[in-house]
């Protein structure tokens, strides 16, 4: 969770979330704050990064950062957060995808709404495109906190290439697909459009947005993969992928499925447009 301002003249943005499983969101919400310091307001942003270990080398290396605060905290207990917190202005929410996600999620937006948050930053998964999503839901009903909320809805498909069983798996279960394309985004491309919906609120009030760095195909992405890596990309033999995705049927199995038959909506010109130097795949393999 990311939260903003409290006084007229600095804004104390709020980064509440339990360190995730894999770390993808935790990355999101670095870049988040990277980008805030970055800017030419950072000395009005009070910036407090929540999370269960303050005492973790992640968290210790943000209460380095100039204007960052770690508190401890938990999303099943969003109320203390805010009371620790003191006055704050935005919130960044990113739960993470568990059975408690659902109820984390709504019990944050109760608690911002009820601590007076005027700015809320949602990013979630998209289900078809801005419009699309909006008609499209998941299970979860979503609630709009204080005045003025913003949805991004993104993924980073590089951090699911590891070369582990559960990357050679994702590898395989993308090539799958044929010929439908996959879209991705960077994390540090979903922190810098979350930072500017805090550098510039008004522009962003009410408005929801799927960001997309890329679009490729598996075979299109593998052939970018060898040229950087200097060898294919790793991937599960068939029969393991499609095991997979029948064990797994309510989570792996659907989220394929979904992907050939709906799949993203994001538009890619246009977040290249807004953002000029989002890394498409060839500089996230690079990286």
């Amino acid at each position: 969770m990311a939260g903003n301002v409290c006084y007229p003249r600095f804004h104390n943005v709020s980064n509440a979330t339990d360190y995730p499983r894999n770390g993808g969101d935790g990355q999101t919400r670095r870049a988040l704050i990277n980008h805030l310091l970055a800017s030419s307001r950072a000395s009005q942003f009070n910036i407090v990064a929540v999370t269960r270990d303050t005492q973790s080398a992640r968290a210790q290396k943000l209460s380095a950062l100039p204007n960052v605060k770690v508190l401890s905290g938990d999303l099943a207990n969003p109320d203390a957060i805010f009371e620790a917190a003191g006055p704050v202005w935005g919130v960044y929410s990113v739960q993470v995808n568990s059975d408690s996600e659902e109820s984390q999620g709504k019990a944050l937006i109760d608690a911002a709404v009820l601590h007076g948050v005027k700015h809320f930053v949602y990013s979630s998964g998209d289900r078809g495109g801005s419009q699309r999503s909006e008609t499209n839901p998941t299970n979860d009903g979503e609630e709009s906190p204080g005045d003025d909320v913003h949805d991004l809805a993104a993924r980073d498909v590089l951090r699911n290439l590891s070369g582990d069983i559960h990357g050679k798996g994702f590898a395989r279960m993308w090539e799958q697909l044929g010929e439908k394309k996959l879209q991705f985004v960077a994390t540090q491309a979903i922190g810098w459009f979350a930072a500017q919906s805090f550098l510039h609120p008004e522009e962003h009030r009410n408005k929801a947005g799927t960001l997309v760095g890329d679009a490729l195909t598996q075979s299109e992405a593998d052939i970018i993969f060898k040229r950087v890596m200097g060898k294919s990309m790793p991937m599960s033999p068939c029969p393991i992928a499609s095991a997979v995705k029948m064990v797994l049927k309510d989570t792996m199995g659907d989220m394929f499925k979904w992907f050939r038959a709906e799949g993203y909506g994001g538009d890619l010109v246009a977040c290249r447009e807004v953002h000029p130097k989002i890394a498409g795949f060839r500089n996230l393999v690079r990286r």
